[in-house]
């Protein structure tokens, strides 16, 4: 007979077990010497036995269907070198009969055209398989419970390596640990997409999938906690890793609101906004589109930049200089005088302090609401104390409490600051008004445009690279009108009235930072 050799192990310590490789070829070579059979090739498999999906098994397959006829058997020591899963090893051996090949073993040898062989084979092929099984089930049973004791097993997440500690496994921060901590703050801040960190991250060198990263982003393992799967009836549960945490629980909250959506990407890219910062506050005459900007390049190979509407042909074409300069010429008639400003500061800290109630009313709740949930810790702890909750219990409830504080103060964080930012308007941004063309010249593309939709309602009109319309909007209107009234020496205090029932802004106004 012709015969393929089959050699297969799946993990070093079968060595011991008397399957090392050189053992099996030895024994399979001195059995075909002994029976007469002509040995076609030797195949060396270091592959699991569970399916049939094996790179040397598949060379097999090839070459028999390449050279039907040539090879009469596959030879193995023993049933579960050939396979650890019954339904698969009795389906492959059909398929090989049918091709005129027959699967033996050296050292439990069965005649399968014999019926009562198929008895046996069943027994021999499910043996291996079920100790498969269970070696299965106590590897994820002992995984669990040490993983439900704080140890880390399997693969360690990016930013960690693998570590034994006092025999117990666990994670080390390795060299990618900071950048992983960074990807989180990113996140955090709501000032880029998932894309966008993923990229950053690859540019420092740490290549990883779109999956891959926002598996990380949801992996609680950076906060010094591990995720147990659920089994059997077990549910499944977050504990406390003896790992070290590369960021804290309130990062990762924040991160992963970002990445749910609960929290809005609030930064706008535009790379050309300091070079046409007028880009969307100029529109054409004629067709009330607005007006784009664009560089073209001279004969001498210098760029000229304009602002220009595309449905014309050169009629409405402005040389970018000469628009900045007339707007800043208009801009400079916005100016007022230092008693003026001292008038609409007053008269903001009134309306500001009147709009505020709200603020502190929602400000009062969530401190309520603080304390409830600190309570409510603090009871789930004493009766995890006093035995009235078991330790799964106690730490889902713990978890939950916990996230919900971390919101709580979140939004509380939130709302103190934005008390902060009517401050800062008042004590900064207003006296601006004073030299506000100065103000402009000196602000990036950004700001230029806050200032531009703060000065003016609606979008301005060009006629030969000038600003031929102004359009300023009504706190403008009215303090250029202040302005006038107290040069007629109208009294402060008429002003200031004035300004508050003109100025007063509707309920909810918050003031934008310039």
């Amino acid at each position: 007979m012709n015969i393929i050799i089959y050699k297969r192990v799946s993990t070093d310590d079968q060595a011991d077990r008397g399957f090392s490789l050189q053992h099996q070829e030895a024994v399979m070579t001195k059995y075909c010497e002994m029976n007469g059979h002509t040995i076609i090739d030797i195949y060396t498999e270091d592959y699991s036995a569970k399916t049939f999906d094996r790179p040397e098994w598949k060379k097999i397959i090839q070459y028999l269907k390449k050279n039907k006829g040539k090879v009469d058997g596959v030879l193995c020591l023993r049933w579960d070198r050939f396979s650890r899963n019954a339904y698969e090893a009795l389906t492959v051996i059909q398929q090989l009969r049918k091709m005129g090949v027959t699967v033996m073993t050296v050292e439990q040898p069965l005649d399968l055209d014999n019926a009562d062989s198929k008895m046996l084979l069943s027994i021999y092929l499910t043996i291996p398989e079920v100790e498969n099984d269970k070696n299965s089930m106590r590897t994820i049973e002992g995984s669990r419970r040490a993983r439900l004791e704080g140890c880390w097993t399997g693969t360690p997440p990016r930013g960690y390596n693998n570590q034994r500690m006092d025999k117990k496994a666990t994670l080390i921060p390795n060299k990618e640990a900071h950048l992983i901590t960074e990807c989180f703050e990113r996140m955090a801040s709501g000032s880029y997409s998932a894309e966008e960190v993923r990229r950053w991250l690859g540019s420092q060198g740490v290549k990883v999938a779109k999956q891959t990263f926002l598996n990380i982003i949801r992996n609680p393992a950076y906060t010094g906690k591990i995720f147990v799967k659920a089994w059997k009836k077990e549910p499944p549960q977050i504990v406390t890793g003896i790992h070290k945490a590369l960021i804290t629980e309130e990062l990762f909250v924040k991160a992963n609101d970002v990445l749910a959506g609960r929290k809005r990407n609030m930064k706008f890219h535009d790379d050309k906004t300091d070079l046409y910062p007028l880009k969307g506050y100029l529109k054409c005459p004629v067709h009330g589109t607005s007006l784009t900007a664009y560089a073209a390049r001279g004969r001498s190979g210098k760029l000229h930049h304009y602002y220009l509407c595309t449905k014309c042909d050169k009629h409405q074409r402005h040389r970018v200089s000469d628009v900045h300069v007339s707007v800043e010429t208009v801009l400079g008639h916005v100016s007022v005088t230092a008693r003026v400003v001292e008038s609409y500061k007053k008269v903001l800290e009134k309306v500001f302090s009147k709009e505020d109630v709200v603020r502190r009313a929602e400000l009062d709740k969530l401190e309520k609401d603080i304390e409830k949930y600190e309570a409510r810790k603090s009871n789930i702890r004493l009766k995890f104390m006093d035995g009235d909750l078991d330790g799964r219990d106690f730490f889902e409830m713990k978890s939950m409490v916990e996230t919900e504080l971390i919101r709580l103060r979140s939004k509380k964080e939130l709302l103190v600051a934005q008390g902060s930012t009517f401050k800062t308007y008042i004590s900064k941004t207003v006296p601006l008004l004073g030299d506000i063309v100065g103000f402009y010249r000196k602000s990036d593309g950004k700001t230029k445009k806050k200032i531009l939709g703060c000065i003016f309602s609606e979008k301005l009109v060009l006629e030969k690279g000038k600003v031929a319309t102004t359009p300023f909007s009504t706190p403008v209107q009215v303090l250029l009108n202040t302005s006038k009234g107290l040069e007629r020496s109208k009294k402060k205090q008429e002003v200031e009235n004035d300004l508050l029932s003109i100025m007063a802004p509707p309920s909810g106004l918050e003031p934008e930072t310039l």
